[in-house]
């Protein structure tokens, strides 16, 4: 998912868990269900984190300095992480604990229309968002699959909106039956119980959405699939006899750093010079012309290096435009 992508569709999401708090804040307070209440947390917990998201986004796309020559790419996986611990305290925390406290003291129930209708919007603002998402990234999951996908991407928002609005459908029709189950046998344990299960399902994403961060926030390398199409590439180039170490950095959602030494055949640079070579021949008569020779052949031969480091880099940039940072040493 682009960059531009995963703004907008933490954009929508935002906004829809915005006017979804308010809606099911007043079904809450209508029919003091608990799992309304826990709908109602889930989304409070859902717009703090998207905002969270928002402003990671905002703050990764700050160009490098004197103080981060890297750039600030990695914002967005601090404040992923700070939005996974928000959704661990407040999504899933305080979801459990109140189902537990209404299986220990039971509420009143009271059950009334509103709380289908605002469900039913619920389920439909978090399908389109959902949706949006998974259109945006059917191509990666169909390619890769859905497991290494989630691996292997570095775009922690894109994960976060997926994994938040699928748990919010899953979740809207878990409190729609709690609710239904509680109207239908007179008993709050099904409403309370929903309310835990909401409560443990925001507690998985929280965790999936930390360990992620986490991983990116070390330094985890780059996509296997990049990595060893970066590794052909620089290998099949003609002045390469082997590469002796290869290590790489996700830096940002689409910000790449690799280095590697990189063993060149000197005999092939040398041979490059064989031209000049050959120009010079008639005039080594003396020992200096040798001397001066010898110095700038070496010194050719260093420049001619360079150029060819030079001409890879710039042919691996073009190639894997999220590579942004090379480091080609000669071993």
């Amino acid at each position: 998912m682009a960059q531009s992508e995963s703004k907008t569709a933490v954009v929508l999401a935002l906004l829809g868990n915005t006017v979804l708090t308010a809606t099911k804040g007043i079904a809450f307070w209508m029919t003091g269900s608990g799992s309304m209440l826990a709908e109602t947390i889930h989304s409070i917990a859902d717009t703090a984190n998207q905002a969270l998201l928002y402003v990671g986004i905002k703050k990764s796309e700050r160009g490098p300095d004197a103080l981060f020559p890297y750039g600030y790419g990695a914002e967005r996986y601090l404040f992923s992480l700070f939005s996974a611990i928000g959704i661990f305290v407040l999504g899933c925390g305080v979801t459990v604990y109140h189902g537990i406290h209404n299986l220990l003291s039971p509420p009143e129930l009271s059950f009334s229309w509103v709380s289908w209708v605002v469900l039913g919007i619920a389920f439909i603002v978090d399908g389109v968002v959902l949706l949006k998402v998974i259109l945006s990234l059917k191509h990666e999951m169909a390619r890769q699959g859905i497991t290494r996908f989630i691996r292997s991407s570095t775009d922690p928002t894109a994960i976060a909106v997926l994994f938040e609005d699928g748990v919010a459908c899953l979740g809207v029709i878990v409190a729609a039956a709690g609710i239904g189950l509680s109207y239908l046998t007179g008993s709050h344990v099904p409403d309370a119980l929903g309310s835990i299960v909401i409560g443990l399902l925001l507690g998985a994403v929280a965790i999936s959405l930390g360990l992620k961060n986490r991983e990116l926030i070390l330094g985890q390398a780059i996509p296997e699939e990049e990595r060893e199409a970066i590794r052909r590439f620089l290998a099949a180039q003609p002045t390469v006899r082997g590469i002796r170490a290869f290590r790489s950095r996700v830096l940002g959602a689409d910000t790449f750093r690799m280095k590697a030494d990189v063993d060149f055949d000197g005999r092939r640079l040398g041979e490059a010079q064989a031209a000049w070579v050959a120009e010079q021949l008639p005039h080594l008569d003396s020992p200096e012309a040798i001397r001066r020779f010898s110095g700038e052949f070496g010194a050719r031969v260093v420049e001619a290096l360079g150029d060819e480091v030079d001409r890879i880099e710039a042919e691996m940039k073009a190639r894997f435009p999220e590579l942004r940072y090379i480091d080609l040493e000669a071993d």
